[in-house]
């Protein structure tokens, strides 16, 4: 008869333990038109966001302020003191950490880690490009990527045996999610570049990353397909789960089971961005910057990879 009520004082005490942000806001960086399939039809001076990441980030239970290209390291520095969590999205770029996408990412992932180095839980989730991006980043700009084929595939994820237990996503994973990650062709890939087991090791990327889950090409050829920083909060996922439920335009998988199994992604993202308690000093500034103040633009009857995108004059 006692016992649950002694249960229920230990969970309270847990609890006021542990932080618990309910109001997360997560930074999504830009990217230039100039790699995109709609870069003859918009301004080259313009960046964007597809709408379908902001879509996931709030299906999850964030808010989204968009981070953008070509700024300062202070610039960066600030957006990680105020936002939760940054997501790099997929897309296309030059790989030389220089511009763009690939410099922010770059800046982000370094300020990140030092962060998370004075024990300040500061999660960042990499989608396809934004998966490249970060292995490179940690590798010094250094490029592991080889040519692949599997654009426009539906796959199934392989799960590395010996990485379950080392897992964050694995681990508390639940199992009829697990089953439909592991037994239906249920995530949407769309990449030519992929980061072989070999590179993997030989570039050295296992010293920073535990590789969880591997895939196969239309050649045959084994890719990485999600990846686990070893010591920090840092997540990247060649697949893109967002497109699962928000993208029409290919051949996306819109299952009730993908589109189930696609949201734990996102679900486990944000609650990670629960962790800490980074906010905006006043809630007008964030007012200010959130996506809500920027029009969608539809774009899918241009050919266009995606549904909406945000646009942005910089």
């Amino acid at each position: 008869m006692y016992l649950p009520v002694f249960l229920t004082l230990i969970l309270s005490f847990v609890t006021k333990l542990t932080y618990c942000n309910e109001r997360p806001v997560i930074g999504i960086l830009t990217q230039e038109i100039y790699w995109s399939t709609f870069k003859n039809v918009i301004p080259f001076n313009n960046s964007y966001i597809a709408a379908s990441y902001v879509k996931a980030i709030e299906a999850s239970g964030g808010r989204v302020v968009p981070v953008f290209t070509n700024r300062t390291t202070e610039y960066y520095t600030d957006v990680v003191k105020k936002v939760n969590g940054i997501l790099v999205p997929g897309g296309g770029c030059a790989l030389n950490m220089s511009f763009g996408i690939s410099q922010s990412a770059n800046e982000i992932f370094h300020i990140a880690k030092h962060i998370n180095d004075g024990r300040d839980r500061f999660p960042i989730l990499g989608i396809c490009l934004g998966f490249e991006l970060l292995l490179i980043a940690s590798i010094g700009g250094k490029n592991p990527l080889m040519r692949c084929n599997s654009n426009n595939v539906n796959l199934p994820l392989n799960l590395i045996p010996t990485m379950e237990e080392k897992s964050m996503l694995f681990k508390t994973m639940p199992k009829d999610i697990r089953n439909i990650l592991l037994t239906e062709p249920v995530t949407a890939n769309h990449h030519n570049n992929c980061v072989t087991q070999e590179n993997f090791t030989s570039m050295k990327l296992d010293h920073f990353w535990n590789p969880i889950t591997v895939n196969k090409d239309e050649n045959n050829l084994t890719f990485i397909s999600t990846v686990e920083a070893k010591n920090y909060p840092f997540v990247g996922l060649q697949f893109h789960p967002e497109k699962n439920a928000y993208e029409w335009e290919r051949n996306d998988p819109h299952s009730w089971s993908a589109l189930y199994s696609a949201r734990y992604f996102y679900d486990w993202f944000i609650n990670e961005c629960r962790q800490n308690k980074h906010r905006y000093i006043k809630n007008s500034m964030l007012e200010n910057e959130l996506i809500y103040n920027y029009p969608t633009t539809y774009i899918g009857k241009l050919n266009s990879v995606f549904e909406q995108v945000y646009l942005f004059d910089e």
